[in-house]
């Protein structure tokens, strides 16, 4: 009988070994991404997936797959659930992975979702419409406190980066902002060029070359701690026009609690190696412009730090 024992366990641990030495190039790794397309998130994943292929070398194939909805709880949800075997990944984004076991129980252990590598350090901007009547900061401050809620702020989803911006502009002026989430920045935009909402929040990488050419959109702020080469240098943060405002989207990749080491390093190197990519940084020319690499542990480290800024901003939404 313990015979049969050790020759079952030996079978096992062969089937594991195989599987590992075939990983990544017998099936399509996905990588699920929480919000809908045409967004931050799924840009960056589209923008990186051929590279992220290149650097796992062999015969890598990975699909993007989209799970909308829920501020990223539905694709967070189906990532702790997936094997943990390298062929399902996700990328995460802060505040929303953090915020949503604020708001609520979650329907995932946040615990079986373990950071990869951090890629991009976003700071968030507020954007009116070309032909708005605000200019800046203090336009905005003003017309909030002449009609409270009378001025809508449109983001992509509750308990998300521009989510948290509305939250912050309500503490720094004690003046109430009517939030209205929508399930992606491309959905947001849309309603803000209809005149259906007064501003948006969104990524500054959102914004595009596209974006930058047109009069239909202008800014009013970004909510770094200082200008970021590269992104919106022109554009003055919300600190010097003297209020204190500093949200960003952080966004990388995790995978399932319990992912083999080997993989998990393999996919870290492939990562990594896509930020420094000289053919990725001029294709991925708004991508690029946040690149802010982090490891897997150093990023799950800076998480711990900003959680509680963001349990103080969701006082203030649960008290309205």
């Amino acid at each position: 009988m313990r015979q049969v024992r050790f020759l079952l366990a030996a079978a096992f641990a062969m089937t594991a070994i195989s599987a590992h030495a075939a990983w990544p190039d017998d099936r399509p790794i996905e990588v699920y991404v929480g919000f809908a397309a045409g967004g931050g998130t799924d840009l960056l994943a589209r923008a990186m997936t051929p590279f992220l292929q290149k650097h796992l070398g062999g015969k890598a194939r990975i699909v993007v797959v989209n799970k909308p909805g829920a501020s990223g709880e539905i694709a967070y949800s189906a990532l702790s659930r997936a094997a943990a075997d390298g062929y399902t990944i996700g990328i995460v984004s802060t505040p929303s992975l953090l915020t949503i076991p604020i708001q609520r129980k979650p329907k995932y252990d946040p615990a079986s979702i373990v950071p990869l590598a951090r890629v991009i350090d976003d700071p968030t901007m507020f954007v009116v419409a070309g032909d708005s009547k605000l200019a800046s900061m203090a336009d905005l401050v003003k017309q909030l406190k002449a009609n409270p809620e009378g001025l809508s702020m449109g983001s992509n989803g509750i308990g998300t980066n521009g989510h948290m911006a509305a939250l912050a502009l309500q503490q720094a002026t004690g003046a109430r902002v009517n939030h209205i989430p929508f399930a992606g920045t491309s959905q947001t935009k849309t309603s803000l060029l209809g005149h259906h909402i007064d501003v948006m929040a969104m990524s500054t990488t959102e914004f595009t070359e596209a974006d930058r050419a047109s009069k239909d959109v202008k800014l009013l702020a970004q909510l770094g701690n200082e200008r970021r080469p590269g992104l919106v240098a022109d554009v003055p943060t919300a600190r010097e026009q003297k209020l204190d405002i500093t949200i960003s989207s952080e966004r990388g990749f995790a995978a399932p609690r319990g992912l083999p080491p080997e993989i998990a390093k393999r996919l870290q190197d492939a990562i990594e190696a896509t930020t420094k990519d000289p053919e990725f940084l001029a294709r991925a020319v708004n991508e690029a412009r946040g690149i802010s690499y982090l490891s897997g542990a150093a990023w799950t480290q800076h998480m711990a730090t900003q959680r509680g800024k963001f349990e103080s901003l969701w006082k203030i939404a649960s008290t309205k």
